[in-house]
């Protein structure tokens, strides 16, 4: 039921017991001939209203109780929420360590593949110069050099990587 359901079931039996009660007083009151048959007449309703005044607190327990009950099992329930939070959170950091490792591997993988092509490109270059004979002082000869020397640099970059990858899975 919703709350607007709740509210004119509310207001709807207030106003039927208010229209009881003003209907039994002036009943009473036009019926009954002087003030003693109608004070006798009230004091009748006495158990009556001790009766309904006991319910009242009676209730007034039960819905304690309940708020109680729905309280302790608000804080179970936050309780189950916190710990799931804790493994979400344990589960997003192994993720993190898990895409950190990926993207490591990933640079890797295009730092290994951009030396690769340059040690091809300086390879080829090199092997068409090799077959030339040069003077001393020719600059292609100095160019053949540099070359060489970075092929070698190239190398060195080859051999520390490898050094680093073997100790992270080692």
């Amino acid at each position: 039921m919703s709350d607007t359901t709740h509210l004119r079931t509310a207001v709807t039996t207030a106003t039927a017991i208010v229209i009881v009660q003003v209907g039994i007083g002036l009943a009473a009151f036009f019926w009954l001939p002087d003030w003693t048959t109608r004070g006798q007449f009230g004091d009748v309703f006495g158990a009556a209203n001790s009766l309904f005044s006991g319910l009242a607190f009676a209730g007034l327990i039960y819905a304690i109780l309940l708020q109680r009950e729905d309280l302790a099992l608000q804080r179970k329930e936050l309780e189950l929420t916190r710990q799931e939070l804790q493994r979400t959170a344990a589960a997003q950091e192994q993720a993190e360590v898990a895409l950190r490792a990926q993207a490591e591997s990933s640079a890797r993988s295009t730092r290994l593949a951009t030396i690769n092509f340059l040690l091809d490109q300086y390879s080829t270059e090199l092997r068409g110069m090799h077959g030339h004979a040069y003077t001393a002082n020719d600059p292609r000869l100095a160019k053949m050099r540099e070359m060489e020397a970075r092929q070698a640099r190239l190398l060195a970059i080859i051999d520390q990587m490898y050094v680093e990858v073997t100790a992270d899975t080692g």
